[in-house]
């Protein structure tokens, strides 16, 4: 947050070791430009699997961490939160 207000932590965040990363990668209208290029063309990633959990689902997200070590995933492995269920994009 280099140019934004500072977040304020809980403690619940600190104990949980959660990393919060930002990225400075130019200047907003760069940015909007990047955005707004994707959209017109329709450029979608590639998503190998999404699972959805919370932060407690270790054993779930340790499972992502072990397909990349063993090359079984073809594009992103996406973590979503808030919803229960597995599902592979393959």
């Amino acid at each position: 947050m280099t140019i934004g207000p500072k977040m304020p932590f809980l403690m619940q965040t600190v104990l949980k070791n959660i990393d919060v990363r930002g990225l400075n990668n130019g200047l907003a209208q760069g940015i909007q430009d990047m955005v707004d290029f994707i959209k017109s063309e329709k450029i979608h990633p590639v998503v190998s699997r999404v699972l959805q959990a919370d932060l407690d689902d270790l054993a779930g997200i340790d499972g992502l961490f072990e397909d990349m070590k063993h090359g079984k995933q073809f594009g992103k492995l996406v973590i979503e939160f808030g919803k229960s269920n597995n599902e592979s994009k393959l």
